[in-house]
């Protein structure tokens, strides 16, 4: 927070003006509702905004970017506040624009095949707003129930449907943007992503984390419902096992909606996230309950979650050769009740009443990797990983990954819980994850492979993108002169004065 908050008097004042007096707000018990996102915090510091503000129209949006321009006044876009790297915080003060009330789903055009919404819309909130056109949006990440389609387009993270129709990104048709001068553009036709038409300027703003602009609209692909899915769940004995069964599904031909692996630990917790004793009072709210305890597993053993979607015959056929595949390998069906548990823990994770497995650990979970890497190193990262879990003495809540299109590329997840009030359990976090991604980038992996970089990643894109960094920092300047889009993300940059 500025410490000289009177000089920002008559910034203050103007943005009433922009916004009413309702949608702004700088007091301390407001702000610091937006000094933290899901990330870990890594120094006792608190990155409290200046002023905190809702707006609810394209152009109340740009009048804000053109005053914190005159005031030269950072500004953080903000949405549902779940990036697990720090990419909303407000590491220079300012002011947090709360996209939030931008909550319109504008237009199905089911002829087409899009939907456009404005910025703020839950995605939860669009997928059953489709769901009585019979359509879908093909992404469903982890935090769908509290994430915002602007933020999702802003930092292009994984999600369910990855294996067969790629990444948020790919889901996009045009952007509507605001510019860090305060000019508003389209990126490209409202019904027919076409970047052969001029430079990819939707794909330039998508993934910028909010540091080229604010984006206000979005204009997505919509698919119909699929008439039949079948989901398996498979138990492998070691991890291995799991991704050499990936690898034969990929060059096999077969399409999955979805092929996820996650380590045994990690499918241990997640089954004791809908697990209730029996001595438990059943809560009416529980999306689903566990009654008796989840069977033991082992912690490098593999668990494969996979999908076939489509015409009932098609995903039918494809489930019977996949048995062929996953039966080479190793791979078994675990118990019904196992896969039931399972998917629920998913659905219920954001709102489940129950104890979550980070109250019973007595600390939450924090991201150590959110990474993409070449499918075939998937086993070479997860091994390293537990390797520096025992080095360095902490507790994982295990290790998962989600294999995305068109090359079934692994995105790798992974969980520490960390008790971020003890200063010794952050700086070993930091040491792991240090190590972690240092390992990525010399695999050949991304790492802004889910969540974007935010604070906590900013560190390493030198040793990622060498000398293109430059390129990427003559782009950010002739955008943003000032530096006042969510500096702090994405690279580290200086204002040249003159």
């Amino acid at each position: 927070m500025n410490s000289n908050i009177q000089q920002f008097d008559g910034a203050y004042e103007a943005l009433i003006k922009i916004v009413g007096t309702e949608n702004v707000t700088r007091e301390e018990y407001d702000l610091i509702c937006y000094e933290k996102d899901f990330s870990l915090s890594l120094t006792a510091r608190k990155f409290m905004p200046d002023f905190a503000i809702h707006v609810r129209t394209t152009r109340q949006a740009s009048e804000v970017i053109k005053l914190a321009n005159r005031y030269k006044i950072p500004i953080v876009p903000r949405g549902g506040g779940t990036n697990p790297w720090g990419g909303v915080i407000p590491a220079n003060g300012g002011i947090v624009i709360d996209m939030r009330k931008m909550d319109r789903i504008l237009k199905v055009d089911r002829e087409n095949g899009t939907v456009a919404v404005q910025a703020g819309v839950v995605i939860w909130n669009l997928v059953k707003h489709l769901e009585k056109y019979g359509v879908f949006v093909a992404d469903k990440p982890e935090s769908w129930f509290a994430a915002t389609i602007g933020a999702r387009t802003q930092t292009n993270g994984t999600g369910y449907y990855n294996s067969k129709y790629g990444r948020f990104i790919d889901q996009i048709v045009c952007l509507e943007v605001v510019l860090p001068t305060g000019e508003v553009i389209k990126t490209d036709p409202p019904k027919v992503y076409d970047p052969g038409s001029g430079y990819d300027l939707t794909r330039l703003f998508s993934n910028a984390e909010g540091t080229l602009g604010i984006i206000t609209e979005v204009t997505l692909r919509i698919r119909p419902l699929p008439e039949h899915r079948v989901v398996e769940v498979l138990e492998f004995p070691t991890y291995k096992d799991a991704v050499k069964a990936v690898v034969a599904i990929r060059d096999s031909g077969l399409v999955p909606e979805t092929i996820e692996t996650m380590d045994g630990k990690r499918y241990d917790r997640s089954l004791h996230a809908v697990y209730i004793d029996s001595q438990e009072p059943y809560h009416p709210s529980r999306v689903s309950v566990l009654r008796k305890p989840p069977p033991e597993i082992a912690n490098d053993a593999g668990v494969m979650v996979i999908a076939f979607a489509g015409a009932k015959k098609l995903a039918v056929t494809q489930v019977e050769l996949v048995h062929e595949i996953y039966q080479k390998c190793g791979g078994k069906l675990v118990p019904d009740w196992c896969q039931e548990a399972l998917l629920a823990s998913k659905e219920a994770y954001p709102h489940n009443p129950a104890p979550h497995d980070s109250t019973l650990m007595g600390k939450p979970f924090k991201y150590a990797l959110g990474t993409t890497i070449p499918l075939e190193r998937a086993t070479e990262v997860f091994q390293t990983y537990l390797k520096l879990v025992d080095k360095y003495n902490v507790e994982s809540r295990g290790i998962e990954a989600i294999y995305g299109a068109p090359d079934f590329h692994a995105t790798i997840c992974a969980q520490i819980y960390v008790d971020e009030r003890n200063k010794t359990e952050v700086q070993i976090a930091r040491k792991l994850i240090d190590e972690v991604h240092h390992l990525v980038i010399g695999l050949g992996g991304s790492i802004g492979g889910h969540g974007g970089l935010g604070m906590m990643r900013i560190r390493y894109v030198k040793n990622q993108r060498g000398t293109a960094l430059e390129l990427a920092r003559k782009m950010k300047r002739l955008l943003d002169p000032n530096n006042i889009m969510n500096p702090g993300k994405k690279l580290k940059i200086k204002i040249r004065e003159g």
